[in-house]
């Protein structure tokens, strides 16, 4: 695993090729091969209810 410099408890900061671009919990590009991708509304729900605080398609802050 390789060190990260950010203070945040998500595995997806540690791997070499993670699969998600955005991290759920703190919002930090940790995979930028992977492009930005234009969300549905519905998705971004879904997402909520799953605790996510960001996007990991497209990055939008989904709470507060």
């Amino acid at each position: 695993m390789k060190p990260s410099s950010i203070a945040c408890p998500n595995y997806n900061h540690c791997r070499n090729n993670p699969p998600v671009r955005v991290c759920p919990n703190c919002g930090v590009v940790v995979n930028a091969k992977l492009s930005p991708v234009h969300c549905k509304h519905e998705l971004h729900a879904d997402r909520r209810k799953q605790g996510d605080l960001y996007c990991v398609d497209c990055g939008e802050r989904l709470r507060t």
